[in-house]
């Protein structure tokens, strides 16, 4: 049985008495969320600072070490805290503008230290993994208390410390890098279905990555096996999205069994007029499948 919409559920309890009609009304019109003025007024005077702060680091900086850059780096991201931790309030725009502020600060922070690290000697993509793996944790242990700031940091971070691991591993060209992709991926939308905050950021980067990611598994030998393999991804994805109901990783998925789809039947049929044929009876058997489900639930 398919669930129920927000708006199904307060016409229930509207009809059962739980909500009078003048409640029912408020809760049927209350937008999703809010901004008013002000709070938009201090995030824009906030970027302008941040892009200000940047100009003024570089500026100063210029023509310094690449190790003062990190040291200074490392000041303005600790200073930028430091003040992020001062403005926050509860229940407040300045909690949302701290955290803005606090994901500055974490990416001044750890790009400092990525510099410290790459000029002692350590290769560029062992320090960006050191550095990203580290902020995948901060980020993660704070998504559950920050509405945005911990979700954003380690979303960002998953995506860097794959590129480095590929790196690091040296296996741009082997199957293991989309691999890498696509469980991250896998790992971000699960991350995404648990009460964070802004698990939308979490759901749709992490579908990108797996689709991305799966994509380029089928698309990286001629033979039909990898094909198969990232066609059984994909439609475990569109699986998976029509239970969570989440359109972003529904659509995601979709996107994935059609591309996937396609390239399987190219590598196993030759003559492009059969292979859109082929396509076209997947197609509409996965139509009548649905259909047959869904008339076995409705008579169940």
């Amino acid at each position: 049985m398919a669930r129920r919409t927000v708006r199904e559920e307060i016409d229930e309890l509207e009809r059962s008495g739980t909500l009078t009609p003048s409640q029912a009304s408020t809760l049927r019109d209350a937008p999703q969320w809010s901004l008013d003025a002000n709070e938009l007024f201090a995030y824009l005077g906030g970027l302008i600072a941040s892009i200000g702060v940047t100009w003024l680091t570089i500026a100063l900086f210029q023509d310094a070490s690449p190790m003062s850059i990190a040291i200074g780096m490392l000041i303005v991201g600790v200073a930028i805290g430091v003040g992020a931790r001062f403005l926050h309030r509860p229940q407040s725009w300045r909690a949302r503008l701290a955290e803005a502020l606090g994901v500055v600060a974490v990416g001044l922070i750890a790009g400092g230290i990525g510099i410290v690290l790459a000029e002692s000697g350590l290769r560029s993509e062992h320090a960006a993994s050191i550095v990203t793996g580290i902020c995948i944790l901060v980020g993660a242990s704070s998504a559950r208390r920050t509405q945005f700031a911990g979700t954003i940091v380690y979303v960002v971070a998953a995506q860097v410390f794959v590129a480095a691991m590929i790196g690091t591993l040296n296996v741009e060209d082997a199957l293991v890098a989309p691999s890498l992709f696509v469980a991250s991926g896998a790992a971000l939308i699960t991350a995404g279905t648990r009460r964070i905050g802004f698990a939308l950021a979490s759901r749709v980067v992490g579908t990108v990555s797996f689709v991305l990611g799966s994509f380029t598994l089928a698309v990286m030998q001629d033979h039909a096996s990898t094909a198969v393999v990232a066609l059984v991804l994909t439609l475990a994805l569109f699986l998976a999205s029509s239970k969570m109901l989440k359109l972003e990783t529904i659509v995601g998925g979709a996107i994935g069994v059609t591309l996937t789809t396609s390239i399987l039947v190219s590598r196993v049929i030759d003559d492009q007029a059969i292979q859109g044929l082929a396509i076209v009876l997947i197609g509409i058997g996965m139509v009548l499948a649905a259909s047959a489900v869904n008339k076995k639930r409705r008579s169940a």
